[in-house]
């Protein structure tokens, strides 16, 4: 079996446990993957704040896929090179809609996460995305508004009810302009995420290999969630964590047995690099 020529990696739940830390068997094992020829990348739903400190990590060189596909961008410096933003008028129309429904909303950018007061809780779980995140009384009057162009992602948390409305809104305004899901938090708290439709890790990918000349065949990528689920159906090769949800794994080449926290990254490197010898 030839080698693919990119290996694309996701990263909370795949390559980074607690505290993003990268294990010893997974760092290891993407060195052994480089020294074969194998250019490392990653493919993430977190903005480039969120990811450069990985890329860094691991010394990686060359363009990442952030922001679930509606930004690439360079793995030293985190400069975008590629970027899908959504419409401005459709995310004030989203904000504007998130906020009569009693929303906690938040604008994603390629380096900065803008949001507006509420609940601790929720900025905790949007700080996954990124560390950089700056909360304003109401984003519609804050200074960030000179950039809502420049917006990756619309994210709203708070109760079901209110989420689907705003769903709902967004369904019936802007059929299929955005690439939406809406999922639970926890028990009281749902998200709902929007990006632009041209926007998810198989369409980044595709943007990031086309100058390069991979093809998608030439291609392997790690992953374990929902938003992965795009790149798993591309790619020429495809590895589901060993904690994925079955109807996530489903849609992979190879389910692994072991997880984020016992080195399953360097499973699926050990699988590659077992068939080509």
């Amino acid at each position: 079996m030839t080698l693919p020529r990119l290996l694309a990696l996701d990263l909370d739940g795949t390559l980074l446990g607690r505290g993003d830390a990268i294990g010893d068997d997974d760092r290891a094992a993407l060195a052994a993957a480089r020294r074969a020829g194998i250019q490392v990348t990653l493919a993430t739903g977190r903005i480039t704040t969120g990811a450069l400190p990985t890329a860094r990590a691991l010394d990686l060189r060359g363009t990442m896929v952030v922001a679930d596909g509606a930004v690439l961008a360079d793995m030293e410096h985190g400069t975008p090179t590629d970027t899908r933003w959504m419409p401005p008028l459709v995310v004030e129309g989203l904000t504007s809609t998130m906020r009569a429904q009693a929303l906690q909303a938040f604008w994603f950018l390629h380096d900065e996460i803008h949001g507006e007061h509420g609940s601790d809780a929720v900025v905790g779980y949007v700080r996954t995305w990124s560390p950089d995140v700056r909360l304003h009384p109401v984003l519609a009057d804050a200074p960030v508004q000179s950039r809502r162009h420049e917006v990756a992602a619309t994210v709203g948390v708070g109760p079901r009810a209110a989420v689907e409305r705003a769903a709902e809104w967004l369904a019936e305004t802007h059929p299929g302009a955005l690439n939406a899901a809406h999922f639970p938090l926890d028990r009281d708290r749902w998200a709902l995420l929007a990006r632009d439709a041209t926007a998810d890790k198989a369409q980044g990918l595709a943007r990031l290999c086309a100058p390069l000349g991979i093809a998608r065949h030439e291609v392997a990528v790690v992953g374990d969630w929902i938003n992965d689920v795009p790149m798993f159906r591309w790619a020429g090769r495809s590895f589901a964590m060993g904690g994925a949800p079955d109807d996530v794994a489903r849609h992979a080449t190879d389910r692994l047995t072991r997880t984020v926290r016992d080195g399953g990254v360097a499973e699926a490197v050990r699988h590659i690099l077992r068939g080509h010898s």
